[in-house]
């Protein structure tokens, strides 16, 4: 849905990024197995770092198998399918069902219609699986949406919203990892949110769509501060938090995405984002 949580691929042994990418490629076949071929454009490597710390906390029991992709059918690939994935994907389906419904109250394009329409069939599984979650979800997005058409200028409460939504997902049950995990989501999600408003300002702009910082749309390098110092918090919180859970297994990958690929994803946005200054 964002991608904006992804891996520093230099800095993985070979066997680290196998694993990765082992998740990420049991997700698409999860996916296409369980909710059709078209649940699988919506993949994307946000929730596989989900995948991966839950299966890594929990120590949930997986299926290795290797086996040949349409995308490179020369060569097999280690694909890893558990308990979290069947929950993953769910959370997949339910966030690209109510994004794509509130995508039509925004532009209504004849696109994200037939997106939205050939969807709806597949969300009643994973509703029906997890209709607290979905519920949950449809709720802060009618809030997200509530503070665009209000034109909210607050950083703050359109992230935290979208921060609410992603801590929900994270928190797989109720147990003593619960306030960590929420922690985990909640302040992932506001990186997200932050930084994809940052990468679409201009855009947004010109096509005079909602975006929170338009206020700054010719201040770019008070905004790139501004930006830099929310994210560095939040991602500080995450990665306080993620340590407070004592990982072991995956610690390498789940350290890599924190620490590296999301600092270096984020501030090459930063950069590149600064560049593009509207006269």
């Amino acid at each position: 849905m964002f991608g904006y949580i992804r891996i520093n691929k230099m800095d993985l042994t070979f066997r680290q990024f196998d694993y990765y990418k082992g998740y990420y490629c049991g997700l698409c076949k999860y996916l296409k197995e369980n909710h059709g071929e078209i649940s699988r454009f919506s993949l994307n490597y946000d929730i596989t770092f989900l995948i991966v710390v839950l299966s890594t906390l929990y120590k949930i029991e997986s299926t290795i198998t290797e086996e040949r992709c349409i995308v490179n059918p020369l060569k097999k690939k280690m694909r890893i399918v558990n308990e979290i994935t069947e929950y993953a994907a769910s959370m997949n389906i339910l966030l690209t069902y109510y994004k794509l419904e509130d995508n039509l109250y925004d532009d209504n394009c004849i696109k994200d219609k037939l997106a939205y329409n050939i969807y709806k069939p597949k969300l009643k599984l994973a509703y029906e699986k997890y209709p607290e979650k979905a519920e949950y979800i449809k709720h802060e997005l009618q809030n997200l949406r509530q503070l665009e058409q209000e034109n909210s200028k607050s950083i703050d409460r359109v992230s935290n919203t979208f921060g609410h939504l992603m801590g929900e997902i994270f928190v797989f049950k109720k147990d003593e990892y619960e306030e960590n995990l929420r922690n985990i989501g909640f302040n992932l999600g506001k990186y997200v949110y932050i930084l994809d408003a940052y990468e679409d300002l201009e855009e947004d702009y010109k096509k005079g769509r909602y975006n929170p910082f338009t206020d700054y749309i010719n201040r770019k390098e008070e905004l790139k501060n501004k930006v830099d110092r929310l994210i560095s918090m939040s991602l500080g919180i995450v990665a306080k938090n993620i340590e407070a859970l004592n990982l072991e297994f995956n610690k390498a990958i789940i350290d890599n995405i924190i620490y590296s690929g999301v600092y270096l994803r984020y501030k090459n946005i930063l950069e590149k984002g600064c560049e593009n200054n509207v006269q």
